[in-house]
């Protein structure tokens, strides 16, 4: 596994010892992953926690099995904490594909936008408002760059060769 992800293989032996001992069967369930990730990061609303939990679950469980195997996970974190930048705005792109049917739609960005800036629990009313119009403004303005044949979804290469030519909206889907 050192060879495919960007971790040592003494690393690697570190994180398989961490996982059987949360996953003795060698499988994390999303329940499971749901729980360790609430747990371990403590700032903001517990309920967007776990929807953004189980959404990065699901870009680790690759073959939808509904639980991650050690190579699932650990290529999964190797990706998000280590990943070259092709690699982080794949994962990205998973992110934001909520329904895995490899493309992006409006919808499915404001959706994951909109849980991301969630995590805030204190916002006011008047200042959500502004969040979310915000949020449909900088949709409109990733997909008047990124859709290159205007057909209103995003697929990997528009939305890789986009963010690409116009870094500034890196810090938007990262």
């Amino acid at each position: 596994l050192a060879r495919v992800t960007h971790f040592t293989v003494a690393e690697v032996k570190q994180w398989y010892r961490l996982f059987l001992t949360d996953c003795p069967d060698g499988q994390l369930s999303e329940g499971q992953f749901v729980s360790f990730y609430c747990n371990h990061f403590e700032h903001g609303n517990a309920e967007i926690k776990a929807i953004l939990a189980r959404r990065i679950f699901h870009t680790f469980d690759r073959d939808a099995s509904g639980c991650v195997d050690f190579r699932e996970f650990l290529c999964g974190m190797s990706a998000m904490l280590r990943g070259t930048p092709m690699e982080r705005l794949k994962w990205a792109f998973c992110i934001f594909d909520l329904n895995s049917d490899g493309t992006v739609s409006k919808k499915e960005l404001i959706n994951v936008l909109t849980v991301e800036t969630n995590i805030d629990e204190f916002l006011l009313a008047q200042e959500r408002r502004e969040r979310d119009h915000h949020i449909h403004e900088v949709t409109e303005k990733i997909f008047e760059r990124l859709d290159s044949d205007q057909d209103g979804f995003l697929i990997l290469r528009e939305f890789i060769e986009g963010l690409r030519r116009d870094p500034s909206l890196l810090q938007v889907v990262q």
